[in-house]
């Protein structure tokens, strides 16, 4: 037998699923032995694993997803291969995203409308590609520093649109945005006058503005370039430096597409997938279905392995998006094989637990009150399921929440000064590495506040927006930005939010 300590799905697990062995005995931290019953056997982890994959497809654009003539059906996301460009939300994109939604899946679109717009208006459709000579890479800044209103409404309008195609359908999906591939671009050297980092940000956050105004239930991928770079750019330090300006509140995922990406350990261009999760703060979606200009390849088959997948799930990776050219009936195979082992591995592990329950029943009552259900304290919020929301003012709190380890904060309750506001705090994504959470502050006085957010410390804050930090022993001190630490009127609220490493 071998032990591992720490997370069942952490790099310990990942390489005990691997090892030919009996089995593994997950420990506790301190190395402290375990009880026979605890064992969990490699292949049952490794399907445990990779079940907290998600995997999807992503046509190109001349094809369209119809199982089974079409395209494999167990997928959970389905791309449009027709990107948003200068025109929009299309025809094409109605019909396609109409033919998603009845099939239960979430779709999945291309933002590339600034992009495309600039090319348009620079005369070239030539993308950089490593070319800093091209149109694009010299004189884009420029143009969409001139243009930006414009691409910002179109983004509003494409949004809109794609609201109202959900709307019209009763549908309750999440549509994903990828955003802006290479948008890193737009501030490299090369351009003759590159963004600014306030220009970078402030364009941004326009644009996330404008798709959270447009599709409320909509949420973004933001594009990472893994030739990124600070001594290309003009004032970039890190990456965490070109991203931590940005509004995370309709962000969820950080995305890779425009060249194939296969299941590797190693660096593809400057960075490993495990470097990407760490330095942006957000869980992967890894779009390994193009490579340069947008071409279809085949199926990638270094994908369609429950080991490799168990040790992307490791690195961050949420979401895996494969061709839909090449073996697609393998691939399809392959998604049923992944969600058949979890099936089967989630009922055998709970055969065992049942039958060793009575001896953990402690455990259980403590495991249970920080899982599901609604608790209220007259402390504050304290820590809800994973996915969950907390609420507290200064003399009640709930909160609700399924699974997970609490939300946004633990060791105490989340409080907001003065005692004349209440506060929110939604946990948006958790990948196990780390999570992001949304706060918001609300008055509930008939006269303005000026608003302070104390949430005891859980992990490493690796970015916030919309409000400064700052933090002591056991706290984060979160005070409004310019814009919103002052409200008003009754009612009146501030958003802001931060992302966490554990």
């Amino acid at each position: 037998m071998t032990k591992i300590k720490g997370s069942l799905f952490g790099a310990g697990a990942v390489g005990c699923m691997l090892a030919v062995l009996g089995g593994c005995i997950v420990a506790a931290d301190d190395g402290s032995s375990v009880a026979e019953e605890d064992e969990i056997f490699a292949e049952q982890a490794a399907a445990a694993a990779a079940s907290q994959m998600r995997f999807g497809v992503a046509p190109y654009w001349d094809q369209s997803w119809a199982p089974p003539a079409s395209g494999p059906a167990n997928v959970d996301v389905v791309a449009i291969g027709d990107w948003l460009l200068a025109r929009g939300f299309t025809a094409t994109h109605g019909t396609k995203l109409g033919q998603i939604l009845d099939r239960g899946k979430t779709p999945y679109f291309f933002g590339y409308i600034a992009t495309a717009m600039t090319k348009d208006g620079l005369g070239s459709q030539d993308d950089c590609d490593g070319n800093s000579g091209r149109p694009l890479c010299q004189r884009g800044a420029a143009y969409m520093r001139a243009h930006i209103g414009e691409m910002v409404a179109a983004y509003r309008k494409a949004a809109g649109a794609i609201g109202d195609a959900l709307r019209s359908r009763g549908a309750s999906a999440e549509p994903l945005i990828h955003i802006e591939p290479d948008w890193y671009q737009f501030s490299q050297t090369a351009q003759t006058n590159a963004l600014t980092e306030a220009e970078s940000d402030d364009f941004m956050n326009r644009i996330l503005g404008a798709i959270r105004e447009g599709c409320p239930s909509c949420k973004v991928v933001i594009d990472f370039s893994p030739w990124f770079s600070p001594s290309a750019t003009r004032w970039a330090s890190s990456v965490g430096d070109f991203y931590d300006g940005w509004d995370r509140s309709v962000v969820k995922y950080v995305g890779l597409t425009g060249k194939q990406f296969p299941f590797t350990e190693g660096r593809i261009d400057n960075f490993t997938y495990r470097d990407i999760t760490r330095a942006v703060g957000l869980p992967l979606v890894v779009v390994d279905a193009y490579t340069f200009g947008g071409y279809a390849i085949d199926i990638d088959t270094s994908w369609l392995n429950e080991s490799n997948i168990a040790k992307a799930v490791d690195m961050g990776i949420a979401i895996v998006m494969l061709s839909q050219k090449g073996d697609v009936a393998g691939y399809d195979r392959f998604i049923a094989q992944v969600k058949d082992s979890s099936s089967s591995s989630s009922s055998s592990s709970s055969s065992s637990s049942s039958s060793s329950s009575s001896s953990s029943s402690s455990s259980s009552s403590s495991s249970s009150s920080s899982g599901g259900g609604t608790t209220s304290s007259s402390s504050g919020g304290g820590g809800s399921g994973g996915g969950g929301t907390t609420s507290s003012s200064s003399s009640s709190s709930s909160s609700s929440g399924s699974g997970g380890s609490g939300g946004g904060a633990t060791g105490g309750a989340a409080r907001v000064e003065p005692g004349t506001a209440s506060i929110t705090l939604t946990r948006e994504s958790d990948w196990g590495q780390g999570y992001c959470s949304k706060v918001k502050i609300t008055n509930n006085s008939s006269g303005p506040v000026t608003w302070k957010a104390i949430l005891p410390k859980e992990g490493t804050i690796t970015n916030s927006w919309s409000s400064v930090l700052t933090q002591d022993a056991t706290s984060w001190i979160f005070t409004g930005a310019p814009h919103n630490a002052r409200l008003e009127t009754k009612d009146a609220s501030a958003d802001f939010g931060f992302c966490a490493s554990r």
